[in-house]
């Protein structure tokens, strides 16, 4: 990053050409210039390491490395990257297995994604089992109706699906992330156990994503906090108790619970546009939707109509939704 007041070369030349005497000859290819311009050269090489340094020990302007550093001395880590998780639908014969670690891909691209857990195919030919990606990042936040790979060859299956997209994956938390958690720490001072206090904590601890405190919430004397993750949540709901209770004012009852999906039907009416580039087109905006946020309809319409429908109706909800602080939104989408 550069400072605001950063000096240039030509400006520290100029600084020590004006300390030479008038009376000599300080025009460019001058003895006096080219003596004094590799001086100057250095000069203002070395005062944009030293304005970088300084830069690097303040948490508004540090970077990479060096901002893991100052959070460290406030107890933070960065979060590491996550892999994305999708429910795959695989059609087979009844009581075909699918085994635990089973493989399969995108057509054109290097991704893969391995199931969790063992499944059987019942009666209806076709059974839903959790998969995680390979890869971590967002890059394994793909579209619905894009797994369709089988790589590991399996007796009596025919076809694998993703019905729903592929959600959960997170780059590394950047810089910005990091900083803001760093600056939450650092502009809200403890004051003996007050929400903020609390909210505090919990952004404390290391792969938090998200944290509100609700005081009073079960009656005088209690906080409830709500926590989101983007790993694995009851491990970090522990952290964050275990944290709080050791901070925590004596006698105050705490709970640390993990944001809730809200489940939500989306149907909405398409014309000029097939239905998958739909589907895609409203999960894309409801990605967008924070815990505790809203969905506007008329923004789902405008992804529609970005993605190049004609027209689109809304059939359900009926109108707009306000998520509680303690939601965060699972839909489904449905095409008609």
């Amino acid at each position: 990053m550069n400072g605001t007041n950063t000096v240039s070369f030509e400006s520290k030349l100029q600084q020590l050409l004006d300390r030479v005497d008038d009376g000599l000859d300080k025009s460019e290819g001058s003895i006096i210039y080219d003596a004094l311009a590799p001086i100057a050269m250095q000069l203002w090489i070395e005062e944009s390491k030293f304005r970088s340094i300084m830069e690097q020990a303040f948490a508004v302007t540090a970077e990479g490395r060096f901002l893991d550093l100052i959070a460290k001395d406030y107890g933070m880590d960065r979060t590491p990257a996550t892999a994305s998780w999708v429910d795959l639908e695989f059609t087979g014969t009844e009581n075909a297995v699918i085994p635990d670690g089973t493989t399969v891909g995108i057509e054109n691209s290097d991704l893969s994604f391995a199931t969790v857990g063992e499944a059987t195919i019942g009666s209806q030919k076709k059974t839903i089992v959790k998969a995680r990606c390979k890869q971590a990042g967002i890059i394994g936040n793909v579209n619905a109706d894009t797994i369709r790979l089988l790589f590991d060859p399996l007796k009596d299956i025919s076809k694998v699906n993703n019905p729903r997209p592929a959600v959960g994956g997170l780059n590394q938390e950047p810089d910005e992330a990091l900083r803001n958690r760093i600056l939450y720490q650092k502009r809200n001072p403890e004051h003996g156990g007050t929400e903020t206090d609390y909210k505090r904590w919990a952004l404390s601890v290391t792969g938090v994503t998200y944290a509100e405190a609700i005081n009073c919430n079960r009656g005088l004397g209690t906080v409830d906090v709500i926590v989101g993750s983007d790993g694995n949540i009851k491990e970090v709901c522990a952290e964050v108790l275990k944290l709080i209770e050791l901070k925590k004012p004596l006698g105050v009852d705490v709970i640390v619970k993990p944001v809730v999906p809200e489940s939500m039907t989306v149907r909405v009416k398409v014309i000029g546009l097939n239905e998958a580039a739909a589907k895609n087109a409203v999960y894309g905006y409801l990605r967008t939707v924070d815990i505790g946020g809203t969905i506007y309809l008329s923004k789902i319409v405008a992804a529609i109509i970005s993605a190049g429908a004609t027209d689109a109706t809304i059939e359900e909800p009926k109108q707009n939704l306000e998520l509680p602080l303690d939601r965060s939104l699972q839909a489904e989408v449905i095409i008609v």
